[in-house]
C-alpha cells in the first residue's frame, strides 16, 4: 500500500510539472508566432548564490510596447551582456507576462521550455508505466 501511495504522489508531481512546462511553452510559442515585435536590450544582469554554492545569473530585458509602455522582464538566457540589443516578441494584451526574446544569436527560452516539456513528459510516462505495472502485477496478489 505504501508503494501505491508513493507512485500516486510521483504521478501527481510529474503531472503538475508537465502542466506548468507545457503552459510556459505554449505561452512562449504564442508570443513568438502571433505576438508583436519590438526592439529591446539587456538592461541589467545580476547573480544570486544558491545553497549549493553556485552563482546563477539573471538577465533583465527592457523594451517599449507599440502603445508606448516601458516593460521590463526577466528571462533565462546564456551569456548576455548588458546593453546588447535583442528582438522581443510579446502579446499586446499582456506584455509583462508574455514577452520573450528571439533571434539567431540568442538561445531562445522556447528551446528551454521545450526541453522542460520533453523531460517532464518522460518522467510522467515513467510514472504512468510504473503505476500501471504495480496495479496489474502486484495489486491482484494482495
Amino acid at each position: 500500500m505504501t508503494t501505491l501511495i508513493v507512485l500516486l504522489l510521483f504521478m501527481a508531481g510529474t503531472t503538475w510539472v508537465l502542466y506548468k512546462c507545457t503552459r510556459e511553452l505554449l505561452t512562449s510559442l504564442r508570443s513568438v508566432f502571433f505576438g508583436q515585435r519590438a526592439e529591446g536590450r539587456c538592461v541589467r544582469s545580476y547573480g544570486t548564490e544558491g545553497s549549493d554554492g553556485f552563482t546563477r545569473m539573471h538577465y533583465v530585458y527592457g523594451f517599449t510596447t507599440a502603445d508606448g509602455r516601458a516593460v521590463e522582464f526577466e528571462e533565462p538566457t546564456m551569456l548576455m551582456r548588458e546593453g546588447k540589443k535583442v528582438t522581443v516578441r510579446y502579446r499586446a494584451d499582456d506584455p509583462e507576462r508574455t514577452a520573450t526574446i528571439t533571434g539567431p544569436r540568442t538561445l531562445s527560452p522556447v528551446i528551454g521550455s521545450a526541453f522542460g516539456v520533453l523531460l517532464s513528459g518522460a518522467f510522467f510516462l515513467l510514472s504512468a508505466v510504473l503505476l500501471w505495472l504495480y496495479v496489474v502485477k502486484v495489486w491482484p496478489k494482495q
